[in-house]
């Protein structure tokens, strides 16, 4: 039971880094893992309720194949990968489009052969696709890096990370999201002879540098604005380093922890906060003049798979298994509400949207005071470890058996 316990602990955290980010991104569009900026936060509101109101209207509601990725929209359409057995050792990872009103199919394509997760947590790809102009970046589970066309699905390149870079298959699979910086496609690779971090032509798939050491984690990486530098931050077992779009080291640190699964937040203007579930906690650090120093650490917020959320000088996230929200200054414990296990949330102007491990939907105050409840419903069924994502209005949302949207506004 320990062991399973540890396991599950592990994967959540791989999950958390699966997702694709694009450092410019349409404001009505989440085109990447995270949404805009990569933050979790939609610049949208929505308005307050009473925990006894109708539920928001159910817009669509489809079953859809295993996956981990979250539903990244762009325009009319929505994107997201899944999976197919066709027997019970063998199948099909997909990349497809989908039609955001009424949730039926557009096309797909193949990516790669199933990932069969041998401890039973879920099968399929885990990384988010990232939608480019005219193309949607997918990545497998075994590390297939492919292009797609917007229009069709057509592959226009790929790249095998493991024949390519060496790369080694994480126990859950390849997990990290690729993102665009100043038009040139990143990714984490993992790979030898100190190619951990990949550039490439984002037209081509021409590898344009390749830098650092460390194995493919499940970590996505951050990008920030940081002292007028565009900054693309990785959080690789131990360390934490920052490159530009050009390939150049701008600083390392090294971490109290190792191997964080979710990805780290901006903290103002110049800090960021990094957490694992296991070791210490959280840390946040400060970036002054490509020089990095620890401003505070604590062991209050512990993040699995889920990333944390940074909102008016406090974070909101899943320390382990509770929803809480803390102080970023001190790390002080404000609130927690358990029973919804280990969830995922966003935030949506000054409101928390929150899916339960179970796929519960709860509507949250964001304020330090109190835990402040305003809508709960069951929005869908079944092992719900995938973020939401929100746009015009409407949540979207998908499990490993069905996908669905709700209309807010």
């Amino acid at each position: 039971m320990k062991q399973v316990t540890i396991y599950s602990s592990l994967f959540a955290l791989a999950l958390m880094l699966q997702a694709p980010i694009s450092f410019a991104q349409e404001s009505d569009d989440w085109t990447q893992f995270r949404g805009p900026a990569r933050s979790g936060i939609s610049a949208e509101t929505i308005a307050d309720c009473l925990v006894g109101d109708p539920a928001p209207e159910l817009i669509w509601k489809k079953d859809i194949g295993c996956a981990f990725s979250e539903i990244t929209l762009s325009g009319d359409k929505l994107y997201t990968t899944l999976s197919e057995k066709t027997d019970s050792l063998s199948g099909w990872e997909y990349m497809a489009a989908f039609d955001a009103k009424t949730g039926e199919e557009i096309w797909r394509n193949k990516i790669d052969s199933i990932f069969i997760d041998k401890d039973g947590f879920g099968d399929g790809p885990r990384s988010t696709p990232l939608i480019g102009e005219n193309t949607i970046f997918s990545f497998s589970s075994y590390g297939k890096l492919t292009a797609h066309s917007k229009t069709d699905g057509k592959q226009l390149w790929q790249v095998d990370f493991i024949k390519e870079f060496g790369s080694t298959l994480p126990r859950w699979g390849f997990s990290s999201s690729p993102v665009l910086v100043d038009g040139v496609l990143i990714m984490e690779a993992g790979g030898t002879d100190e190619r951990a971090f990949v550039a490439f032509d984002q037209n081509t798939g021409k590898l344009l540098w390749a830098k650092g050491k460390g194995n493919a984690s499940y970590c996505s990486p951050l990008v920030a604005e940081i002292e007028g530098q565009t900054q693309i931050i990785f959080a690789n077992q131990k360390t934490l380093s920052s490159y530009n779009s050009k390939g150049d080291m701008l600083w390392s640190y090294t971490m109290k922890m190792n191997g964080p699964t979710a990805m780290p937040t901006l903290v103002d203007s110049n800090k960021i906060f990094i957490s694992t579930v296991r070791n210490s906690g959280f840390e946040i650090v400060e970036v002054k003049n490509n020089t990095v120093t620890e401003v505070l650490q604590a062991s209050t917020m512990k993040n699995d798979y889920s990333s944390t959320l940074y909102y008016d000088g406090h974070f909101y996230g899943f320390n382990v298994a509770a929803l809480q929200c803390i102080s970023a200054e001190t790390g002080e414990k404000k609130w927690t509400k358990r029973g919804f296990g280990k969830g995922s949330l966003i935030l949506v102007g000054d409101k928390l949207l929150v899916l339960s491990d179970k796929g519960q939907l709860i509507q949250v105050k964001a304020t330090p005071t109190a835990y402040t409840e305003q809508r709960s419903f069951q929005a869908i069924k079944g092992k719900s470890w995938t973020a939401p994502s929100f746009v015009n209005g409407k949540i979207y949302l998908r499990n490993q058996t069905e996908m669905a949207c709700y209309k807010f506004n």
